[in-house]
């Protein structure tokens, strides 16, 4: 090959090059760089019969790339409202306990079978609007026993037919949500008959041990497809005292619960607020207490 024909490749090498790295420039500037981020207005309100207006939470979105800090996203100077056609709810904001929107007379309880309609008005005069039908109450036909214990023998272990809970149906329900909470994590002996010191402890098995997260968290949630269903021993995570929860949602919450709780992402055809993101939804719910005996060690 002569060294005209080798200068020429080089030259045309260079000069592919340059074009090449040129491209990725103009492309680069046209698009947004990755740190560039919109933040939304998040809504998590949900309203539940026979209880307060309460745990309304207003949140600003915060970008991935960047640590999360919960109290720094939560808006506390909206103006938020709550209405039914016979009555107006003017919420305030709480920073201690339970952070979040609430009605100040607690005495106010949800009704259920009543519309209520949601309006926040941001500090730069933005709107955000959603709307709730309060589903009817339900209750127990098959309450669960006071007491529960656990087996000796965890590797055989046995159905919970002292746990066994069944409710009456609400007509148009297809799903229910289900919650096996411990209320206590820490006392144990406390609620023991004498009471002594005795602490609470962990159920460890091979797929949780050493998983602080799980323990943190003290409820369980599923949801049910039917009325009635055994309680079955791996939703336990501690000892002591437990409550047994069941929701009747409607639409809006048990959407966004299936948001949070199964696909853990957000879906935006799913959202119930309009103006932004988020739920306005409402449940009824029936509870029942029990207390989980310690097995051997």
């Amino acid at each position: 090959m002569n060294m005209n024909k080798v200068n020429y490749l080089k030259n045309l090498f260079k000069y592919i090059l340059s074009f090449v790295v040129l491209a990725f420039l103009l492309s680069s500037c046209e698009d947004p760089v990755p740190s560039d981020y919109i933040p939304e207005t998040l809504i998590e309100a949900v309203l539940i019969v026979d209880e307060p207006i309460e745990n309304i939470i207003i949140m600003r979105t915060q970008p991935l790339n960047k640590a999360f800090d919960y109290n720094a996203s939560l808006i506390d100077d909206a103006e938020v409202k709550i209405w039914t056609e016979e009555k107006e709810y003017n919420l305030i904001f709480r920073k201690e306990d339970k952070p979040g929107y609430f009605y100040p007379d607690t005495s106010e309880k949800v009704k259920s079978e009543t519309t209520y309609f949601l309006e926040v008005t941001l500090k730069d005069g933005a709107k955000i609007t959603g709307k709730t039908t309060t589903p009817k109450r339900s209750h127990w036909v098959y309450l669960p026993q006071g007491d529960v214990y656990y087996p000796k023998d965890t590797l055989k272990l046995a159905p919970i037919d002292s746990l066994r809970i069944e409710f009456a149906p609400l007509e148009g329900k297809v799903f229910y949500i289900l919650g096996i909470a411990c209320i206590d994590s820490l006392g144990y002996g406390e609620y023991l008959t004498p009471a002594s010191d005795e602490k609470n402890r962990r159920i460890i098995r091979p797929w949780n041990e050493g998983n602080e997260r799980f323990f943190s968290d003290l409820t369980t949630w599923t949801f049910l497809p039917t009325n009635k269903t055994p309680i079955v021993w791996t939703v336990f995570k501690w000892f002591g005292k437990h409550r047994a929860l069941v929701y009747f949602p409607d639409e809006n919450y048990f959407n966004w619960f299936l948001q949070y709780v199964v696909k853990a992402s957000y879906d935006p055809l799913l959202s119930s607020v309009e103006g932004g993101i988020g739920v306005f939804g409402s449940a009824s719910k029936i509870s029942h207490d029990f207390f989980l005996y310690k097995n051997q060690k």
